[in-house]
């Protein structure tokens, strides 16, 4: 995990488009002040500080890493952060890793909404004292400084813990947005915070998988960003709601165009439809109560080959991938090219509703993330039935990153797509011939 930030940032310098606009957010991370332990974890730390110091020893080169022009081409706050973490690498011990650690979940977690954020590791360290954080994040000019003012390891009936003391300090309000203390055991939690079984590393690993996410949410509540979105969020539902949820729709129109041979779709689950005012493209609702599956006979139907679950769970709560909901919606959306419709079953999803009307709706206002308003507008995006959903293959040689992909990652893919550049996807696929997966390949969210 901790090279995972330093290689994947080199990756994102052909995502980033660097704006002037201020930061966010801005997290100074400090390194953990006061550490106790009993006596019977002092061999293991003795060995695991023997291996934080030899892993130090081959990290002396890696600030000629900042001359290459992969580095120079980073903006600014991607290129500090990386400063930072090669600086707080060479001297880490094993407690620093608890920083480190914070470091590069929050960076992976807020930077596909935030890749204008600036998070830095420190090697200051800190009681918790109001007027010390203070004078910190004046010093940096953040906003957020995350503290660890204690971080004890413990045993109780055989099984080690790690109890670690959180705060979080908002400089706008000088005020600490949480002072928790989190308790985590030595087993393997799995997933984004997995490690080795029965191990203080563990533990350290347990008690961060709790306390990072309640730190996301801290500073998303208070993210002017999201705040404003959140607003455009509510006036973008009400609009669906009244102008197009509750408005009839030409259910004939859709039926008659998929076959009743096609058993994979059941045209009496069609809920609501749009048409464009040519009448050559549409996408139509559908919805329906399935049965109770787990996730093992979800992935083996070939029914649907991209499905995605939106659950309440925790992914890592017992019997999470037993109980799969079920609530279950999809989209059909068409083309008509040359006086043939083409279709296409996608955004299979399975989710938690309250009831059939209530999952209506929600599968309904995914049309916000469909390209249907105009960017922060409730103004219907003219552009809607040209992309997103009714997307144009691309001529891939003339992405600015060909250079870069197009000999190696995308040179099949480029072949395969030239016959048909500026065609529907849509249409393009089925044109194409591309033999199905047996496989089903399933996203899980919350």
């Amino acid at each position: 995990m901790k090279k995972a930030f330093f290689l994947y940032s080199f990756l994102f310098s052909f995502l980033i488009n660097y704006s002037q606009q201020p930061y966010e957010p801005q997290i100074l991370i400090l390194t953990p002040n006061e550490v106790k332990y009993d006596k019977v974890f002092e061999k293991e730390l003795a060995m695991m500080d023997s291996i934080f110091k030899n892993d130090t020893a081959g990290k002396t080169n890696q600030e000629k890493g900042f001359e290459t022009a992969e580095f120079l081409k980073q903006p600014p706050n991607i290129q500090e952060m990386i400063k930072r973490e090669v600086s707080y690498d060479k001297t880490i011990d094993f407690f620093g890793q608890v920083s480190f650690m914070s470091e590069q979940y929050l960076a992976y977690r807020f930077f596909e909404k935030f890749p204008n954020l600036m998070i830095l590791l420190s090697k200051v360290k800190s009681t918790g004292d109001l007027a010390q954080l203070g004078k910190l994040a004046t010093d940096e000019k953040l906003q957020y400084v995350l503290n660890f003012p204690r971080l004890e390891f413990f045993q109780d009936n055989g099984m080690s813990f790690a109890k670690l003391s959180v705060q979080l300090y908002n400089h706008t309000t000088n005020s600490l947005l949480m002072d928790t203390t989190y308790i985590g055991d030595w087993v393997n939690p799995g997933f984004e915070f997995s490690c080795k079984d029965s191990t203080l590393s563990c533990t350290i690993s347990n008690s961060l998988s709790f306390a990072l996410d309640d730190i996301i949410h801290k500073v998303a509540a208070n993210s002017p960003t999201l705040k404003k979105e959140a607003m455009i969020y509510k006036d973008r539902l009400d609009v669906l709601t009244e102008k197009y949820y509750r408005k009839a729709f030409d259910r004939n129109f859709i039926k008659m165009i998929i076959p009743k041979s096609d058993t994979n779709i059941n045209v009496t689950d069609l809920y609501q439809g749009m048409i464009s005012t040519d009448k050559t493209k549409f996408v139509g609702f559908f919805l329906k109560q399935s049965s109770l599956q787990d996730f093992k006979q979800l992935h083996t139907d070939n029914k649907d080959k991209n499905v995605q679950i939106i659950s309440g769970k925790n992914i890592k709560d017992s019997g999470f991938l037993g109980d799969i909901p079920q609530t279950y919606a999809y989209i059909v959306k068409g083309v008509k090219y040359k006086g043939k419709w083409y279709y296409e079953k996608s955004d299979v999803t399975y989710f938690e509703a309250e009831d059939d009307e209530n999952g209506r709706l929600q599968f309904f206002n995914n049309l916000q993330e469909w390209n249907f308003f105009k960017e922060n507008s409730t103004d219907l995006n003219p552009e809607f039935w040209e992309t997103k959903l009714f997307a144009k293959v691309k001529d891939l040689r003339k992405d600015p990153d060909w250079n870069e992909f197009g000999e190696t990652i995308w040179k099949t893919e480029e072949v395969e797509n030239r016959p048909y550049i500026g065609m529907y996807e849509i249409v393009a696929i089925q044109l194409r011939g591309n033999k199905k997966s047996t496989t089903t390949h399933i996203t899980i969210s919350k």
